[in-house]
C-alpha cells in the first residue's frame, strides 16, 4: 500500500475548485544557450524521478472515506511532464510573468504525477525552466529542494538525487504525531483557535466572486540592504519583509479608500525537524499575525510588526494550528473537507499569505548555465484574492505578487508599492 497524504496535505486537494488551484508555479532563468531539448529531458529525468512521489499519482479510498494515498503510476511517461515552450519577443520580466500566469490557468491532471517542468526558450540572453507542482505535494521549503534537485549536481551543493534511482536514500518524512499524543494536546489550543475566528476585519483583498486566471508581478532587492535594515532596527530580516509588505499593502488601501489599522496575515512556518528536508509534502504551521497597514511612521510600522510577531509566537499559535491538522486527521474525510474549507472560506480569520522562503545563498547552475533569478506564484482562496511571496537567493530578495484580477485588477501595482516601500525603509535612518 502507498504513503496515504497527511491531513496537511490533503488539506490543499479538499480545498481545490475550478478558480482555485492549489498549486505552484515558477520559472528559473538563467543566462546561455539554452540547452538541447533531448538532453534537457534526460537531464531532467535523472535528477528529479528519485524525487518522493514524482513517478506517482493519487488513488483515492472507497467512497472517498479515507486519505488519498500515493500509488506508482503504471503508465507515467517522462514526455508527458516534460515539455518545451519559447516566450515571445523580447522575453523581458513581462514576458516571464505572463509565461508564469499561463501556468497557472491550467490544472493539474489529478490522474497522473502532480507535476510539470519545461524548458522554455525565447529569453533575453539566456533560457528558462518552469516548473508546476501540485501543494499536496510541496509547500515553500520543499519546492527549493526540487529546485537544488535542478540545479545541484553542478552546483556547490550536494547532489540530493545522487546515485541510481533504486539506490538513492531520501529522509524519511516525519511521523505524525500518534492518536494518544493528538488527544492529549489540551483543549485551550482549539480554544485559541475559535478566538482567531472572525479576527481579519473586511478588506479589498477579501471576498468577491474568484475568477480562473491570476496575475504576477514581482521585485528583487539587494539582500544586503535588507539586511542593513534589519541591523538599524535591531530585528530579523522576517520581520523587515512583514514591515515592508505592511506598508505596501497601506499604499494600496489608501489608493481605494479602504485604510483600516490593522489587516492579519497567513504567515507559515516551518515545522520540518533537522532531518527531514528531502521528504517534501507539507510540514508547516500557520500563525496570523497582524500587520500594522494604519501605521503611517515606517519606523513605528516595523517596531508594531516585531511586537506583533513576538505576540503571535508567544501565544502558541503555531503549535494550536498543529494540534487543529492532527485532530481533523482523525475525522472522516468528508467531514475534514468541510471543516478545512470552513476554515479557508468562512473564517475570517487572516486577509492576505505572506510566506517568506530562504533560497540557495551562492550561485547555482544546469548544465553549465548560471542561475540568475527564481519567480514563481502561489496559490489563491475562493476568500484571498492576493499572496505576497518572498525568496531569498545569491544575495537578492524576490518579492512576488500574486493576484486574481477578476477582484483585484490593479493587483500588479502592489509590486511597485513593495519597491516603494523598500526605498522608503533604506533611505530611513531608524529609530532614534
Amino acid at each position: 500500500m502507498g504513503q496515504r497524504l497527511s491531513p496537511l496535505d490533503n488539506a490543499f486537494l479538499q480545498v481545490e475548485d475550478a478558480e482555485n488551484r492549489m498549486q505552484l508555479a515558477g520559472m528559473l532563468t538563467f543566462q546561455g544557450e539554452a540547452p538541447d531539448f533531448a538532453e534537457f529531458q534526460r537531464v531532467i529525468g535523472e535528477r528529479v524521478l528519485g524525487l518522493p512521489h514524482f513517478t506517482e499519482r493519487l488513488s483515492g479510498s472507497l467512497f472517498g472515506l479515507a486519505r488519498p494515498r500515493w500509488v506508482d503510476d503504471r503508465a507515467f511517461e517522462l514526455g508527458y511532464h516534460v515539455t518545451r515552450t519559447a516566450l515571445p519577443a523580447p522575453g523581458g520580466p513581462a514576458e516571464i510573468a505572463a509565461h508564469i500566469e499561463n501556468l497557472t490557468a491550467s490544472a493539474l491532471d489529478l490522474r497522473r504525477p502532480l507535476w510539470e517542468i519545461g524548458l522554455v526558450e525565447g529569453l533575453s540572453g539566456g533560457f528558462a525552466i518552469s516548473l508546476k507542482v501540485h501543494h499536496c505535494l510541496v509547500d515553500g521549503l520543499s519546492i527549493v529542494d526540487v529546485f537544488t534537485a535542478i540545479v545541484g549536481p553542478d552546483s556547490d551543493l550536494p547532489d540530493p538525487t545522487a546515485g541510481s534511482r533504486a539506490s538513492r536514500r531520501l529522509p524519511v518524512p516525519v511521523a505524525p504525531p500518534t492518536l494518544l499524543e493528538t488527544l492529549m494536546r489540551p483543549a485551550s489550543g482549539l480554544a485559541g483557535i475559535a478566538a482567531m475566528v472572525g479576527q481579519a476585519p473586511s478588506s479589498p483583498f477579501n471576498g468577491g466572486t474568484p475568477g480562473p486566471t491570476r496575475s504576477v508581478a514581482y521585485v528583487t532587492v539587494p539582500l544586503e540592504d535588507i539586511h542593513a535594515v534589519r541591523r538599524r532596527h535591531d530585528t530579523t530580516v522576517n520581520n523587515i519583509v512583514l514591515a515592508i509588505v505592511s506598508g505596501a499593502l497601506r499604499r494600496y488601501l489608501i489608493r481605494h479608500d479602504a485604510l483600516t489599522d490593522t489587516l492579519h496575515a497567513f504567515v507559515p512556518v516551518n515545522a520540518r525537524a533537522d532531518g527531514a528536508r528531502g521528504a517534501l509534502g507539507n510540514q508547516i504551521a500557520m500563525t496570523y499575525p497582524e500587520l500594522p497597514v494604519g501605521e503611517a511612521d515606517p519606523v513605528a510600522r516595523v517596531g508594531r510588526v516585531t511586537d506583533a510577531v513576538r505576540r503571535t509566537t508567544e501565544s502558541g499559535q503555531a503549535a494550536m494550528t498543529s494540534s487543529l491538522m492532527g485532530l481533523l486527521g482523525l475525522a472522516p474525510t468528508p467531514i475534514a473537507a468541510t471543516l478545512n474549507r470552513a476554515m479557508q472560506f468562512w473564517s475570517a480569520m487572516f486577509n492576505v499569505t505572506v510566506t517568506n522562503v530562504p533560497g540557495p545563498p551562492m550561485p547555482l547552475h544546469f548544465l553549465g548555465r548560471e542561475l540568475q533569478l527564481i519567480v514563481g506564484s502561489t496559490p489563491l482562496t475562493r476568500q484571498h484574492a492576493l499572496t505576497i511571496a518572498v525568496l531569498s537567493y545569491n544575495g537578492t530578495l524576490t518579492f512576488m505578487v500574486t493576484s486574481d484580477p477578476h477582484r483585484l485588477p490593479d493587483g500588479r501595482d502592489i509590486a511597485d508599492d513593495l519597491r516603494a516601500e523598500f526605498d522608503e525603509l533604506c533611505r530611513n535612518p531608524g529609530p532614534a
